[in-house]
């Protein structure tokens, strides 16, 4: 089928995003669930994922653009699709959300790709026949050492590193698929080139600072705080450096005239004081440092969300004549309430906010030793008997059959099962929710008075990743979930047999 592949929405107070990597090349065929590229928003890295099997067909906002939420980046689609439709649609919301970037693509923009994607020369040659020629014009001749024509099958990484490295694409033999050159392709050719000339590259080279991994706003911060990239070290995606490495780095840098010895003795006791985050499911008490870290917001379910959540739990206890408890439907319900807000969805380590779209859900149960969890992997497609199955093994005598090797990307918890004493965490993930169905509010019924079913919901959050207003939303989504539970128990065995 294919899809336009737009910038996700983060979080509430996300204005724009920038696109850090396109981990695939253009024309390269990807399956379900690869990342497909890495975004950046002002405060949180996220993943995008392919959400079928196709080829990423074009790339309309190259690595380090910023666009809002919501502006086609991409298009990806089956090799041999015809993508006209979308293209128009992605083109007609580039000119709405970012038009600076539509007028630089041009109104033919990606014709050309296409066709190399497809293996279609004829389409090529009608792409260079709109342009009035030319494109054609502009290649070389057979002859001459003119810059790489526009339909040379290579990526856009490819291409901004062979203009980097002075490559000339036309001498490059690609590797990629259909024979496309890839990044890796210029950068061999260069080292070829190099060893062919005996010409290693300089001091130069090896500190400028293109060729250090960081994100725009890290470029922009080490400006600013005249911090030399060369000496930070990454601890972003893929080694790359981010802000908070640049503020690090700016915050340690010894005073003028202070000495080596007296910066190290300044570190130690900066290491020393900081608040660690030991991984794992826990309980932090008010007195540890890690409070003024992980905040936390309460939020009560209105009567008809309440009672909706009671009222599946037990249909489905009917249904399935099965150990069903009101855990299993909270996982159904955080998973859904998740794909609404996924910047609740990841981890924090290393002063990066991770992202994640793979729903990996920690479910937790308390033990003589302390909470104990077990992670259900991609919980987001997963059915509510294969939920029952994983809380049965957190739910067991063996706690240590209840230890997975699947990280967290967000924890659920039934309060009453659980000691509710203290905040509950789960780093590196961001946010834990606690859910309190055992309380009761009392309801005049005439002369009399009647209780009803009081649900409360907690939700611990990462103040470092996640804001107050965005903690909020969430439990207001969830409880707005919650008035549907029984449609969204049946939607998790959709398309199982």
């Amino acid at each position: 089928m294919g899809y336009v592949i737009k910038m996700p929405k983060l979080g509430l107070e996300m204005e724009r995003g920038i696109v850090l990597e396109w981990t695939v090349d253009e024309g390269e065929t990807v399956d379900e669930g690869d990342v497909l590229v890495e975004v950046e928003s002002e405060k949180s890295i996220g993943e995008v994922d392919a959400r079928e099997d196709g080829s990423l067909r074009h790339v309309y906002v190259e690595e380090g653009e910023e666009v809002p939420p919501g502006t086609p980046i991409g298009i990806l689609a089956a090799p041999d699709a015809d993508i006209s439709d979308m293209r128009a649609d992605a083109e007609a919301g580039l000119e709405e959300e970012a038009p600076e970037i539509a007028a630089a693509a041009g109104p033919d923009a990606g014709a050309a790709s296409d066709a190399a994607a497809a293996g279609d020369a004829d389409a090529t040659s009608e792409a260079n026949a709109a342009d009035g020629g030319d494109a054609a014009a502009a290649q070389p001749s057979s002859g001459g050492s003119g810059g790489a024509p526009e339909d040379l099958k290579a990526s856009p990484r490819a291409r901004k590193r062979a203009e980097e490295l002075e490559v000339d694409l036309t001498t490059v033999e690609g590797t990629g698929p259909m024979g496309s050159i890839t990044e890796e392709d210029v950068e061999a050719a260069a080292e070829s080139a190099a060893e062919a000339t005996d010409a290693g590259p300089t001091e130069a080279d090896a500190t400028d600072g293109e060729e250090i991994k960081a994100s725009p706003r890290a470029r922009k911060r080490a400006a600013e705080l005249e911090v030399d990239l060369t000496t930070v070290e990454g601890t972003g995606p893929m080694g790359s450096i981010t802000e908070a490495d640049v503020e690090a780095a700016a915050e340690s840098a010894p005073e003028p005239g202070t000495t080596s010895a007296e910066a190290e003795r300044e570190a130690d006791v900066e290491i020393s004081a900081e608040p660690t985050d030991v991984a794992g499911v826990r309980r932090i008490e008010p007195s540890d440092p890690l409070t003024d870290r992980y905040h936390r917001t309460t939020a009560v379910a209105a009567p008809a969300a309440a009672n909706a959540l009671f009222e599946a739990t037990e249909a489905v206890r009917t249904a399935f004549e099965d150990e069903v408890t009101m855990t299993d439907l909270l996982v159904v319900l955080a998973s859904a309430t998740l794909a609404d807000h996924p910047v609740l969805n990841g981890t924090y380590a290393e002063s990066t906010h991770q992202v994640r779209e793979t729903q990996n859900v920690a479910l937790v149960a308390g033990s003589d030793d302390g909470p104990v969890s077990v992670v259900v992997p991609d919980a987001r497609n997963r059915s509510l008997t294969e939920i029952v199955e994983a809380r049965r093994t957190v739910d067991g005598d063996d706690a240590d059959a209840a230890t997975s090797d699947e990280r967290a990307t967000f924890t659920v918890a039934n309060a009453a099962e659980t000691e509710a004493d203290g905040r509950l965490v789960n780093p590196p993930s961001v946010a834990t929710l606690e859910v309190d169905p055992t309380g009761q509010r009392a309801v005049p019924n005439g002369d009399d008075v009647r209780l009803r079913p009081l649900v409360v919901a907690t939700l611990t959050y990462d103040a470092r990743a996640i804001g107050g207003n965005e903690a909020a939303a969430f439990l207001e989504r969830l409880f707005d979930r919650a008035e549907r539970a029984s449609e969204l128990v049946l939607g998790s065995y959709c398309g199982r047999e």
